[in-house]
């Protein structure tokens, strides 16, 4: 069984990977606009790019896969934590506890808006989302999922 400390770190850890692959996916979409932009011109003969701007089209090419690969990578291990942090709170035996760790984990909501949701006082959401991080034990949830 985990520690606190380590539960935490972990669903830190799962947190910022999620993060992290948000913000590889923006930059991946703003490259992918800025490429749409400018691709239909190249079949049409029209000569948007020459010259050093070619070559910075051909970069951003380079770029888009390579972020591309990135993303992947990234959403490939925000998965398999996920699916740890799910199985995680799915053995959980309080109800309120399972939808107060779905809301703060899976759904990535604020303690205000959580304390909304499930109509508690946050100082009594972070008691009970202690409690859940005392009843948690990842390491044995990692074999079952």
């Amino acid at each position: 069984m985990r520690s606190r400390a380590q539960t935490m770190e972990f669903l830190r850890s799962y947190q910022t990977q999620l993060h992290e692959a948000r913000l590889v996916s923006e930059q991946l979409r703003e490259l992918e606009e800025v490429i749409t932009r400018v691709t239909p011109y190249l079949g049409q003969g029209v000569q948007v790019v020459s010259g050093p701007n070619l070559h910075k089209l051909e970069q951003s090419v380079e770029q888009l896969e390579t972020l591309r690969g990135r993303l992947a990578e990234k959403l490939q291990a925000a998965n398999a934590a996920q699916a740890q942090v799910l199985v995680a709170i799915e053995l959980l035996e309080d109800e309120k506890l399972r939808q107060l760790m779905r809301a703060r984990y899976l759904l990535n909501k604020t303690w205000p808006d959580i304390s909304r949701m499930l109509d508690m006082d946050e100082p009594g959401l972070r008691r009970q989302h202690e409690q859940a991080l005392k009843c948690i034990s990842l390491q044995n949830t990692a074999s079952a999922a």
